[in-house]
């Protein structure tokens, strides 16, 4: 462990479950397993953001990119 290591306390069941998730991801650390983690869990944030307005708004048409809309 280098001075910017930091280690952290979990159960046993999360202990259990974070290995389970590195044989799933074949991922070589737990490190790298929660890494991937958190990687998802932004992909699919963006994801949602990025379809929510899906069906909502239109496409743009030349008056609305000369500003003649007004």
């Amino acid at each position: 462990m280098s001075a910017a290591d930091t280690s952290i306390r979990v159960s046993r069941e999360t202990l259990r479950d974070l290995e389970q998730l590195r044989q799933a991801f074949q991922a070589q650390t737990a490190e790298e397993t929660i890494r991937k983690l958190i990687r998802e869990r932004r992909s699919a944030a963006l994801t949602r953001l990025i379809g929510s307005g899906k069906g909502k708004v239109s496409a743009f048409s030349e008056a609305d990119r000369l500003g003649s809309h007004y």
